[in-house]
């Protein structure tokens, strides 16, 4: 397990930006990661637990605790738009030829484990959340205090200037979970800091960025490359001119705050019944709601200082 000053909690959906997000936390020295959690999303959680299981076994480091969470949403009985930009597994499709042991995963469900270790390590605790929303909203339904004792949160999600990317007006993340959305946004409790869709629009790399990044020979770039290729040709056949990073720039602001340069505080929550609009962020930038600001929005980053953490991550088991 890495071994840092700071804790970290990573809930996600495993797909491939997530790997590279809690690749970034594992290559991080000044970070422990004490356990990671997982949700639907890219895949179902089942697959997803499968997924997390698989990296950090690349990484060589099984040891972390991985907590499956569960496979519902929150509230709704919708089938959530299925997304597929990851493959059907959410790897790629890539089988896993040596898979590691699925009874490695703790017994515990995903959002008991997060309100149980936020008491052991009460307001220290970073929590990444990659994913939709589900795990952390059953924890506040679980323990209202949960979120108090946190420290911070970052979740990669919402959309602050109404650019969808699975809906017209909505981000995969919070569209696939509304009301777990909902419920964080408004429940929570602790500082929560937000990355959203356009800016990992704005950040997005040329693809010579990444072929540059994915160049070196280390055994977790290989198994990356592998993971990638059908994303990289859907990409090349839809003529797709950036590579757009979105966990790995919510992660990398978890990890050093002097990467984000700009932000700003907001009211915000989540439109939960608009025919067009449900699952899209309401922000509410002109104070008309009369609420207090709940959310920290990060609106630029130093682009220098999140290369580097980029390639840190990639030299994993060099």
């Amino acid at each position: 397990m890495t071994s840092g000053g700071e804790l970290f909690l990573i809930d996600t959906d495993a797909g491939l930006d997530d790997a590279q997000a809690i690749l970034i936390a594992l290559a991080s020295p000044n970070i422990t990661v004490l356990g990671i959690t997982t949700v639907s999303g890219n895949t179902n959680v089942h697959q997803v637990t499968k997924n997390v299981l698989r990296l950090l076994k690349a990484a060589d480091q099984l040891e972390i605790p991985v907590y499956k969470g569960s496979k519902a949403l929150l509230i709704s009985k919708e089938t959530p738009v299925e997304l597929n930009y990851h493959g059907i597994d959410g790897f790629g499709d890539v089988p896993d030829e040596n898979p590691p042991d699925f009874n490695l995963v703790q017994k515990k469900c995903a959002a008991q484990a997060l309100v149980d270790i936020t008491k052991e390590h009460e307001g220290k605790i970073t929590l990444v959340a990659l994913g939709p929303l589900t795990n952390l909203s059953l924890a506040v339904r679980l323990d209202p205090d949960f979120g108090k004792r946190l420290k911070s949160c970052f979740i990669m999600g919402g959309n602050y200037k109404g650019v969808g990317n699975i809906t017209p007006c909505a981000e995969f993340n919070f569209n696939y979970d509304p009301e777990a959305a909902h419920i964080v946004l408004n429940d929570l409790g602790c500082p929560i800091t937000m990355v959203c869709w356009e800016l990992c629009l704005e950040c997005s790399f040329p693809w010579e960025k990444y072929h540059e990044l994915r160049s070196v020979s280390t055994s977790i770039v290989k198994l990356l490359n592998t993971l990638d290729a059908k994303m990289v040709k859907k990409c090349q056949e839809k003529c797709w001119d950036r590579y757009i990073m979105c966990d790995e720039l919510c992660m990398a602001c978890a990890i050093d705050n002097t990467i984000k340069t700009k932000s700003g505080d907001y009211y915000c929550t989540v439109e939960l019944h608009g025919t067009h609009s449900r699952g899209s962020l309401v922000v509410d930038r002109i104070g008309v709601m009369g609420k207090k600001e709940n959310v920290n929005i990060v609106l630029d980053i130093d682009a220098d200082k999140y290369e580097q953490l980029l390639k840190n991550a990639l030299q994993i088991n060099t």
